[in-house]
């Protein structure tokens, strides 16, 4: 592993739950768990301010691995759905599309996460549909890079945190981060958060790099 030091902050905030009611989570529901083979719960939430967010939990009866592995052979989920991972065809957000014409009012995912038998991964919202339209191409990001966020093969992730930024420390730096940087899709392609089975410590995967870096890591509401 890397010596090379890093500060990184994991920026997570707790979700409070909502009374509003949107019309369709039901069929959005069933569509999800009927793709995915997965137990489906999905909440209407109020992150930071923001009204009509969705944190969508999916509990798959695999592991890492054999998650990766069938989605790289094309037999996890329906043939429609494996087929458009690889294509970059995003089916969350057309579903989506239809339950914001439906309740009249723009509604999006705020956080995405896949529970899986031996490791939780866990995508967050970084500009408006970023989860819907960058989650297929993440979870392709992640079988590439397996063998490296593994420490080749020397440990496995039993958390994932997608993405992290690395803490600022000037003005301008703050804005940068609220800014172009911090809305761009490769927010998500920069750093990861992880938990190791090896290790208490989180650490951080360097996509980029291809790297796991030690540092000071800072994990808010986990």
């Amino acid at each position: 592993m890397s010596t090379r030091s890093k500060k990184i902050l994991f920026r997570y905030k707790s979700t409070t739950s909502s009374d509003r009611e949107i019309i369709g989570l039901e069929s959005l529901k069933s569509n999800l768990e009927k793709e995915f083979y997965s137990n489906i719960t999905i909440r209407n939430s109020t992150t930071c301010c923001e009204q009509n967010n969705l944190v969508i939990e999916m509990v798959c009866n695999l592991g890492l691995l054999e998650m990766l592995f069938h989605l790289q052979q094309g037999i996890w989920g329906t043939e429609e759905c494996t087929s458009t991972i690889f294509k970059g065809n995003p089916k969350i957000s057309n579903q989506l599309q239809n339950i914001r014409d439906i309740n009249k009012v723009f509604i999006e995912i705020e956080e995405l996460s896949l529970i899986l038998n031996d490791c939780t991964i866990i995508i967050k919202k970084i500009y408006p549909k970023s989860v819907e339209l960058e989650y297929e191409n993440i979870i392709r990001i992640l079988a590439d890079n397996y063998i490296f966020l593994s420490n080749q093969l020397a440990a496995s992730p039993s958390e994932i945190f997608i993405p992290i930024f690395e803490e600022v420390s000037s003005i301008n730096d703050v804005a940068n981060m609220v800014g172009e940087n911090r809305i761009s899709a490769d927010g998500y392609y920069s750093y990861w958060g992880l938990y190791l089975n090896i290790l208490e410590d989180p650490v951080i995967f360097d996509l980029k790099n291809k790297c796991l870096v030690s540092g000071d890591v800072l994990l808010f509401n986990r």
